[in-house]
């Protein structure tokens, strides 16, 4: 039972030996958490991917994704190329359940409220594939969550070896896709978010300011327009699930949607690269709720006096604890620390 304000620790089962794998997460108000993580290791397939997945507008996507992407990821190779289609697939095949749902020449599934709830809702994702008998791994991160890697070799020095890129509004590549990508669209940002409400490029639709315009779901962003309305009326599906106490979309449609054009404006193309580990090697994934409080070097340095000073088993919730007593977390936090 989920508890405001409490880290959690999942136990974990199937990891191989050799590696140490800490999992921790904090539910700091009152609504459920929406963040997931995943953990899975495939000794026929000599894997271990673990991830990340920061859920909004529900935790339908971010459950329904951190099942799934994994299992898909695991049946193809560990490239990058393999990744980004892997990603790009999940994200249309779930956009492609819910039009089917709701196609005039078809009858809605069995599964079509689930098919709606995980396209309406949304959710961010970072997975690090690693090859244990190399220890190769290859990253591939869809939003705003963060992956920091350290190598043992870098001696009181705590600057990460690799991080990854936070993509979102405030990225200037992502805003420069955005106009690249939908030209003549003076009214696509405004106040320095998408439509004036979305923060966030790869990912939601939300007054919150967490959210990025990369990402899973977020349908109301990716759907088609067409010339008989079905944009609105699929909007107008979305609405007839939402949440008791929330405004539905389609009551605020002419003003949340009155600039939709050239869809999609959120998009699932993830950023991929590939990074040797060594032996010793610490890794932290953790989505933003954990980096909006401290930055990469300061997660590091927390780990490493975890490591060196205190003997910590846990160094999730050792990081955690620490954080907390720094700064009041505002947003879910899910974090994942790996020793090799």
């Amino acid at each position: 039972m989920e508890t405001v304000g409490q880290i959690t620790t999942p136990k974990l089962t199937l990891v191989p030996d050799g590696i140490k794998v800490d999992i921790a997460q904090l539910q700091p108000t009152s609504r459920p958490i929406e963040d997931r993580f995943s953990l899975n290791y495939d000794a026929s397939r000599d894997r271990l991917i673990v991830g990340v997945y920061d859920g909004h507008g529900g935790s339908e996507t971010a459950q329904y994704v951190s099942d799934e992407l994994p299992r898909r990821l695991l049946q193809h190779s560990r490239s990058s190329d393999a990744h980004i289609q892997q990603f790009e697939a999940l994200d249309e095949c779930m956009l492609r359940n819910f039009k089917r749902d709701h196609s005039l020449l078809r009858r809605k599934s069995a599964r079509w409220l689930q098919n709606a709830q995980v396209v309406k809702s949304g959710s961010m994702a970072l997975i690090l594939d690693v090859e244990l008998s190399t220890l190769s791994a290859n990253y591939a991160n869809l939003g705003d969550c963060r992956l920091v890697i350290r190598d043992f070799s870098l001696e009181g020095n705590c600057a990460p070896s690799l991080q990854t890129e936070d993509k979102n509004m405030n990225t200037a590549t992502e805003r420069e896709r955005l106009v690249r990508e939908h030209p003549n669209e003076d009214h696509m940002i405004v106040a320095d978010r998408l439509f004036g409400r979305l923060m966030s490029t790869r990912g939601a639709l939300s007054i919150a300011s967490s959210l990025t315009v990369t990402g899973f779901g977020d349908g109301y962003y990716k759907l088609p327009d067409g010339i008989l309305g079905q944009h609105r009326k699929y909007i107008n599906t979305l609405s007839s699930i939402e949440r008791p106490g929330k405004i539905p979309m389609n009551w605020q449609y002419a003003s949340l949607f009155y600039a939709y054009k050239t869809p999609p404006y959120i998009i699932s193309l993830p950023e991929t690269g590939t990074w040797q580990l060594d032996k010793g090697s610490l890794v932290v994934l953790a989505t933003d709720g954990l980096w909006d409080l401290i930055s990469s070097e300061q997660a590091i340095e927390i780990v490493l006096r975890g490591l060196s000073t205190d003997g910590v088993e846990d160094l999730a919730q050792y990081l955690l604890h620490e954080v907390k007593t720094m700064k009041a977390p505002g947003d879910d936090v899910t974090l994942i620390v790996l020793r090799v």
